[in-house]
């Protein structure tokens, strides 16, 4: 320093060397600094911090020193309103944290940019002793941070159980306070599966049990939900917590006892209905009962109880109009074909009931449970649901859902045993072998052909064929197709739209090369507005458009409204536009209209385009 070198001069992250000494825990220099009268204690670094709150992270003997003699301010704060005491109790130094506020008075209720004091710091680090001296020295146990989060509230989210005891028996914290997301500290406690805590809440705090979480549940359906039933037992008898309260799905606490997978989850439904006052035909906001809800679970049971003991109804009907046993028939879960039976055996469940959408249990149980159908057919003769029973709303017969599930084990068995018709079409004409290329089931397609008889040439009510349909989609389907299925490549529809229509429509160039290269499909064929395949290509992709040009495609051919190729290329594909015109496509063809693709482009505000066209 005999030099009178700045020592307040700052490095690169603003730290002088005053601040480079503090973080080095360089005490010795610090103080030298400071009594030498060369540097200020009150520089702040980027992040706005005095060497002071450096100082309160290490060392009381340092931190006593600054203040006392180098009169360091112990309310500056940093960029993120954090003061000296802010620093101290982050870093657990209490001894610290006890001076500043016992011999400077240092501000407990000061808060950071997030509305943090000293005391929600204090509560997460479970220090009894640091809670109650704040609290003794003023500190408020109910003061919110920005999330609205209290003392309380952050002690309850760090599992700090004892603090929370504390505050609410001599902080005289309040138990009902709720966080930006309407959480009780009773609701952190549930949900961190403090059942002891629940109860400590509920007999000392008077903790309200009727609060909810934002899904709208309450420490009842909570418990419910992790399958406490001790707890359950406890809220309903002690707690006085109302078993028909309900969550946002309109959901009790039967109706979750009633889903769970859990040994004893029998007991508590049974529980809940014989002591608990249960409502077995409390209805969600979907119109589930518990009995619907334990049919979709596949718990018997549950369910044999509730139609047993607990009188559920089972004809009720949900908003989708499905019963017991349209739930009970779906997907191939363990146990459903048992539930499935007791229902219609001692339930006296009807197999022809239809929900909303005209579909009956057999509906259902094509999905993927060929063991209810076989059953149902065979044992309960419900013969008649196999082909001649109207189609569902959608004109859909139990064969077309199979197909369109792809469940090929049980489109075989009912072709061989059911005696489904393979040729059944739905209200568009479409066939299974339809629905089944639609949905690229190469499997299901090869089966229907080969051993169902199906008919390849079969068309819809847009005299669309199954190569139509599987033209969109995978290579592999349309190649069996052709070789083995002999399905006519140059079928047109009702508007004259051959398969390679259709594909160029989907830029399947795999499929087009197929088709062209192995099934001689004609590239020039138009449909009836004398659209060919190209100008589909060319308002969607250059590769397929180039490889029709490559392949006899005419690039010139006109509609018969006059449109080019260019003309429809206009739509906004300047990669097609640059290629047709550099292949010597007429910039300057008119439609019957006498507009140029130049006028489209205009018109249809398409400015590279039209920028592009220009310049021809």
């Amino acid at each position: 320093m005999e030099h009178d070198v700045d020592v307040n001069v700052k490095s690169n992250p603003d730290q002088s060397v005053l601040h480079l000494a503090a973080q080095k825990n360089k005490w010795d220099v610090v103080k030298w600094l400071v009594e030498s009268g060369k540097a200020s204690v009150e520089a702040t670094d980027n992040n706005g911090q005095t060497v002071l709150h450096w100082a309160a992270r290490c060392n009381l003997d340092v931190v006593q020193w600054l203040v006392e003699h180098g009169k360091a301010n112990v309310e500056a704060t940093d960029n993120y309103d954090q003061t000296v005491l802010h620093y101290a109790a982050r870093t657990n130094k209490w001894d610290v944290v006890k001076w500043l506020v016992e011999h400077e008075k240092a501000n407990v209720e000061a808060t950071n940019q997030y509305g943090q004091t000293v005391l929600h710091y204090a509560a997460r680090t479970n220090k009894w002793d640091i809670v109650k001296f704040l609290v003794e020295h003023g500190a408020d146990v109910n003061v919110k941070s920005n999330f609205n989060k209290t003392v309380l509230h952050w002690a309850a989210r760090k599992n700090k159980w004892n603090v929370v005891q504390w505050l609410v028996e001599h902080g005289k914290a309040n138990v009902e306070t709720t966080d930006k997301y309407g959480q009780t500290v009773l609701l952190f406690a549930a949900q961190k599966n403090k059942w002891d805590v629940i109860q400590w809440l509920v007999e000392h705090g008077k903790a309200n049990v009727e609060a909810t979480v934002k899904n709208g549940q309450t420490v009842l359906l909570l418990a419910a939900q992790k399958n406490k039933w001790d707890v359950i037992q406890w809220l309903v008898e002690h707690g006085k917590a109302n078993v028909e309260a309900t969550d946002n799905d309109g959901r009790t606490v039967l109706h979750l006892a009633a889903q769970k997978n859990k040994k004893n989850n029998l007991n508590v439904v049974q529980w809940l209905v014989e002591h608990g006052k249960a409502n077995v035909e409390a209805t969600d906001k979907y119109g589930q009962t518990v009995l619907l809800l334990a049919a979709q679970k596949n718990k018997l049971d549950v369910i044999q109880w509730l139609v047993e003991h607990g009188k559920a109804n089972v004809k009720a009907t949900d908003n989708y109009g499905r019963t017991v046993l349209h739930l009970a028939a779906q997907k191939n879960k363990k146990n459903n074909l048992n539930v499935v039976q007791w229902l219609v055996e001692h339930g006296k469940a009807n197999v022809e009931a239809i929900d909303n959408d005209g579909q009956t249990v057999l509906h259902w149980a094509v999905q993927d449970n060929l063991d209810v159908i076989k059953w149902l057919v065979e044992q309960r003769n419900v013969w008649w649901n196999i082909d001649n029973l109207e189609a569902d709303n959608y004109s859909l017969r139990l064969l077309h859902w199979t197909a369109k599930e792809s469940k090929l084990d049980v489109i075989q068995w009912l072709v061989e045993h059911g005696k489904a018709n393979v040729e059944a079409t739905d209200n568009r004409g479409r066939t299974v072998l339809h629905w089944a290329a639609q949905e690229n089931k190469w499997d299901v397609i090869q089966w229907l052909v080969e051993h169902g008889k199906a008919n390849v040439e079969a068309t819809d009510n847009d005299g669309r064929t199954v190569l139509h349909w599987a033209a969109g989609g995978n290579l592999d389907v349309v190649q069996w197709l052709v070789e083995h299925g002999n399905a006519n490549v140059e079928a047109t529809d009702n508007y004259d739209r051959t398969v390679l229509h259709w594909t160029a429509r989907e830029n399947k160039k795999d499929v087009i090369q197929l088709l062209v290269e192995h099934g001689k499909a004609n590239v020039e064929a138009k449909d009836n507005d004398g659209q060919p395949m190209l100008r589909w290509a060319a308002q969607g992709n250059l590769n397929v458009a180039q490889w029709l040009e490559e392949h006899g495609a005419d690039i010139d051919t006109i509609d018969i409204n006059g449109w080019t190729v260019l003309h429809w290329a206009d739509w906004g594909n300047l990669d097609v536009v640059q290629w047709l015109v550099e292949h010597g496509a007429d910039v300057n063809a008119t439609d019957i209209d006498g507009k140029t693709p130049l006028n489209l482009a205009e018109e249809r505000k398409y400015k590279k385009i039209t920028e592009y066209l220009k310049k021809r």
